[in-house]
């Protein structure tokens, strides 16, 4: 690489860091071509030609942090528990960036390629554990693997989204991820793999409980 294409990969990560720190302090509303040069150093033509508009800089401040967060749950294994540790894990890691960031891909215009790539990573990491216990006999032999795949999907995007909303603690969104998880597989698995299963779903049944109760309080409070 050329010290020309280093200062501008450079400028790049600096513009794409800056955009970070304002999604995460302000929020994505708050990131415009104007302030995201000003945080940044740099002029918003550069932005423009290094990047591109505000949905161009959202969709690569999601890309660089896919690969961390797909590195994370690769950690995982083909292990279904351990993917949703890992989702945990990865999200809390940055709390205030990610809820912004997860509040963002659900409410900003065109943002369906960001969504869809953060989707794919983590449905990409479900299947491979899915699979797996697939494999080995584990999985009621009528279960559409696809079809399983996209619910535990949607069930762990729909409770990082509570999360994101406030509407769980750190420790709610581990037990509520890990109970709704658990609990679906009991129902079509097998031996020790649903005992595995029925011993967490046990484990956060109290935490889960307590947050149903918080949400249908805010619901009456409403």
């Amino acid at each position: 690489m050329s010290s020309v294409d280093q200062q501008m990969a450079s400028r790049r990560e600096q513009i794409l860091e800056a955009a970070r720190a304002v999604i995460e302090t302000r929020g994505y509303a708050a990131l415009s071509m104007r302030n995201l040069a000003a945080e940044s150093g740099v002029t918003v033509p550069t932005i423009y030609n290094l990047v591109g508009n505000k949905e161009a800089v959202l969709f690569a401040a999601v890309e660089e942090q896919t690969r961390g967060f797909v590195g994370g749950l690769e950690r995982a294994s083909g292990d279904l528990v351990e993917v949703v540790e890992a989702t945990v894990r990865q999200l809390v890691r940055r709390p205030r960036y990610y809820r912004a960031l997860l509040i963002a891909l659900a409410n900003a215009e065109n943002a369906d390629a960001a969504r869809r790539l953060v989707g794919r990573a983590l449905e990409a990491q479900i299947s491979s554990s899915v699979e797996a216990l697939h494999e080995v006999g584990a999985l009621s032999s009528w279960i559409d693997l696809r079809v399983l795949t996209e619910r535990l999907h949607a069930r762990l995007e729909a409770i990082s989204l509570e999360w994101s909303r406030g509407a769980l603690t750190t420790s709610g969104f581990r037990a509520a991820a890990m109970y709704d998880v658990a609990l679906t597989m009991m129902g079509i698995t097998s031996g020790n793999v649903r005992s595995r299963f029925e011993a967490i779903a046990r484990e956060h049944q109290a935490e889960a409980a307590r947050r149903g109760r918080s949400a249908s309080a805010r619901g009456r409070a409403a």
